[in-house]
């Protein structure tokens, strides 16, 4: 089965959205992936857009997504827009 820890340093906005997204190996990844936002900060709607079609695309492939480290700002986004963040957020 095997996991995936990705580590997201620095500010995630819309100016950032296509590298982030970028940085995932969709298809060669294993089952588990955790998204570590420890040293992050989630800034707009498009960041949480962004995170969102990332954990789409591994739930597609039938992957499951960890999203942690968020810090209590850029949580409140994410719930507020509605992705699920289990364990560790």
């Amino acid at each position: 089965m095997g996991e995936k820890v990705y580590t997201v340093s620095g500010q995630l906005f819309f100016g950032t959205m296509t590298h982030f997204v970028d940085q995932f190996s969709f298809q060669d990844d294993p089952q588990q992936i955790i998204i570590d936002f420890s040293r992050s900060h989630v800034w707009d709607l498009s960041a949480v857009t962004a995170i969102s079609k990332v954990v789409e695309k591994y739930r597609q492939l039938d992957k499951f997504v960890v999203i942690t480290g968020l810090n209590d700002e850029s949580k409140r986004l994410i719930d507020r827009v509605g992705i699920s963040t289990p364990a560790g957020h």
